[in-house]
């Protein structure tokens, strides 16, 4: 554990029952088509969150991003 109380990449990858190497192959690795799909969609959440001062509730998310076509 560092000063600041986190854990390094060691630990956290020696809990997962990982190497570091295989930690840093995966975080550096190309995102698949539904990833990239999934993060368009996390960011227009954030976008329509934003516009509504965070007053959205599940159905009426559902509908903008609908209305936006980002969910099929």
């Amino acid at each position: 554990m560092t000063s600041n109380g986190e854990y390094t990449v060691s630990e956290t990858a020696r809990a997962a029952g990982i190497s570091r190497q295989a930690y840093y192959k995966w975080l550096n690795r190309r995102l698949s088509l539904r990833e990239q799909q999934e993060r368009e969609v996390l960011e227009e959440i954030k976008r329509i969150e934003k516009r509504h001062q965070d007053s959205v509730g599940y159905d009426k998310m559902v509908r903008l991003l609908n209305k936006e076509g980002r969910l099929s």
